[in-house]
């Protein structure tokens, strides 16, 4: 149970440096709150006071970061400016700020947020994306549902970071990142992937799934 209580120690001082809304005050908290920590583990051993404080500390942290809340009015990179939504008409479907980004390099790009009109009947299928950019414990799906004629609908759930932000898979465990989904052209999604991102690897994986199917995977009525 030691063990336990100090892994659970340690990732709640983590989350209280990385996401404490005082940043002059959360290093002060978190060498604090792990000093204690350690304090009644190992002074207050005897009838396991210490651990039955230090799991209390962990509800109460982990109870506050629960509680904390995306923000949605900061100063957003121009590629996740914006958030998608649609129309459902029966079968017509009207996708809103829907991403259409011309590419120059991966941090020279003009982006344009579309309308587009896609009709259900047309929907034949969905493919999988899933890239690699290090770790090959992380990576990342990207969705892609085949409208025919109508061209490719990709759908992505990334971070959406403000200007300057960039992004750490160590503070990606934490909430430094809001999430945003990322409804867009092929051209854009896949192509930044495979032509201008640097030491990131893409596979398609085809899949037989019914248009029927499809459909209920997009959560489309």
């Amino acid at each position: 149970m030691t063990v336990v209580a100090l892994l659970l120690t340690v990732w709640a001082t983590a989350a209280i440096y990385f996401d404490s809304p005082f940043s002059e005050l959360r290093t002060a908290a978190a060498i604090g709150y792990f000093v204690l920590a350690l304090l009644s583990l190992f002074v207050l051993r005897k009838g396991r006071k210490g651990l039955l404080i230090t799991f209390l500390g962990f509800l109460i942290v982990l109870a506050w970061w629960l509680s904390l809340k995306p923000p949605n009015n900061r100063n957003w990179q121009p590629d996740n400016a914006e958030t998608p939504y649609a129309d459902i008409d029966g079968d017509q479907v009207t996708i809103h700020d829907f991403r259409n980004c011309d590419y120059r390099t991966e941090s020279d790009y003009t982006c344009k947020w579309e309308t587009r009109y896609y009709n259900l009947h047309n929907l034949s299928g969905a493919d999988i994306f899933i890239t690699w950019w290090g770790s090959p414990w992380i990576a990342h799906p990207i969705v892609s549902y085949d409208f025919g004629d109508q061209d490719h609908v990709a759908m992505s759930i990334e971070t959406r970071n403000a200007v300057g932000q960039e992004y750490s898979a160590i503070r990606g465990f934490f909430r430094q990142y809001t999430l945003t989904y990322i409804v867009g052209d092929e051209r854009d999604l896949i192509r930044l992937r495979t032509n201008y991102r640097k030491g990131e690897e893409v596979y398609l994986f085809r899949t037989s799934v019914t248009p029927q199917k499809a459909r209920k995977i997009s959560g489309i009525p």
